[in-house]
């Protein structure tokens, strides 16, 4: 198998298979290490992980079990699938302790980071990571509203070589834009979509094994160097039943798309109240499940409160993910839609369905996803905090429900 790619999250997962789709390949997503026969007719493939969340011990047993588990396809270029934004730190979700990890069970010694992802508005000039905020503007990544301030892993060093080498991955050798590289491990930097490609054709020339590190511009570098296919039609999506929708991040941005929401009944809950899993969470899941058994889509979503600051972000995921599998287990929904990252991971690991497919275009970086579950099918749309204009929730709505590809 040429082309591997591991994820830290859900998220970010959806969008690289969003990417090798919609270049025609045959590709799907895996929530662990796949059989032989899983992989039958498929091109490329990935897995999804929970590695944006982990501590360091929980990282080093995942990347050893992973990559153990990869030596029996022989990956030619396994990419790194980590966050746009490189949010990461040296006791949760590491990325530099998931790549390195991978690649000592490969016995890869040639390792690349292509920095931020351009078509997301994420650039790095220099070695420095610059990134788009809910403002329209381009900000220094340690100077973003948001990724500044993030709540598990806020961004406080822009220079990638630095924060790289803060996490493990030290010794990054800077490759220009429009240059060559040299010696391993290097870094790329990516200003526009021109710069992607000429990435993709450096790395395709250089030794194999290969690990990159880097968001769906590490796909988009590896197909500018492939021969292109022809596109596949994708059947659309057509949800008949309820859909609901559950926003556990906590990011501006999220929230100002919660109070633009039209289309769908918006329910808070705190954090204290979810972990707590008291009455009024047993309340909560009564009204919606009435709710959806009339055929009403509900959003039900996370808001601050001042004892709920000290709960664990793990924990409150774990509860979020209990509390969805719960509504789902009604066997309503007839979609579902998910905002936040670590949240969508320990969704998806709660619900457990084996496989992801790409379902259609949603907007940059969130596509529609089919799954089966529970013996029917399922479209789904998950979205990291950063993701989607203030209309996300009514177009994701929109879409699940069939109508024309909103990218």
């Amino acid at each position: 198998m040429s082309y591997v790619f591991i994820a830290d999250d859900f998220t970010g997962a959806s969008d690289t298979l969003a990417t090798l789709a919609k270049a025609g390949l045959r590709v799907r997503l895996f929530r662990d290490l796949p059989g032989v026969e899983d992989l039958k007719g498929l091109d490329v493939w990935g897995i999804a992980t929970d590695a944006r969340s982990l501590g360091q011990a929980d990282m080093v047993a995942l990347s050893a079990r992973i990559g153990r588990g990869l030596r029996a396809f022989h990956p030619d270029f396994l990419h790194v699938k980590i966050c746009s934004t490189f949010d990461s730190s040296a006791t949760t979700g590491n990325v530099a302790m998931l790549a390195q990890g991978l690649a000592a069970e490969l016995d890869i010694d040639a390792i690349a980071v292509l920095a931020g992802q351009p078509s997301l508005g994420r650039y790095c000039v220099f070695g420095t990571l610059f990134a788009r905020g809910p403002d329209g503007l381009v900000h220094r990544i340690d100077r973003h509203p948001v990724m500044s301030a993030h709540p598990v892993t806020p961004m406080q060093e822009a220079d990638l070589s630095r924060h790289l080498d803060a996490l493990g991955l030290h010794g990054l050798h800077l490759v220009p834009r429009g240059g060559a590289g040299a010696a391993f491990p290097r870094l790329y930097d990516l200003l526009d979509q021109g710069d992607v490609v000429q990435a993709g054709h450096d790395l395709a020339v250089a030794k194999r094994p290969l690990l990159v590190m880097g968001a769906s511009s590490v796909a988009e570098a590896w197909l500018s160097a492939q021969p292109a296919r022809p596109l596949s039609q994708v059947p659309p999506c057509a949800v008949t039943g309820p859909i609901f929708a559950f926003a556990g991040s906590r990011s501006s941005l999220t929230s100002a798309q919660v109070d633009a929401t039209t289309a769908l009944s918006c329910l808070p809950v705190s954090a204290t109240e979810m972990v707590e899993d008291g009455e009024s969470l047993l309340a909560l899941r009564r009204h919606v499940l009435e709710r959806l058994e009339q055929g009403h889509d509900c959003l039900v979503h996370l808001v601050p409160d001042a004892a709920g600051r000290h709960i664990q972000p793990a924990v409150l995921a774990k509860r979020a993910g209990d509390f969805v599998h719960a509504i789902c287990a009604s066997r309503g929904v007839g979609g579902l839609i998910v905002a936040g990252g670590d949240t969508s991971s320990a969704i998806l690991n709660r619900l457990a369905p084996e496989w992801l497919d790409y379902a259609g275009g949603l907007c940059p970086g969130v596509p529609i996803l089919r799954t089966c579950l529970q013996g029917r099918d399922l479209c789904l749309a998950l979205k990291g905090g950063q993701m989607g204009g203030l209309d996300f929730f009514d177009r994701a709505a929109a879409a699940l429900r069939g109508a024309a590809d909103a990218t």
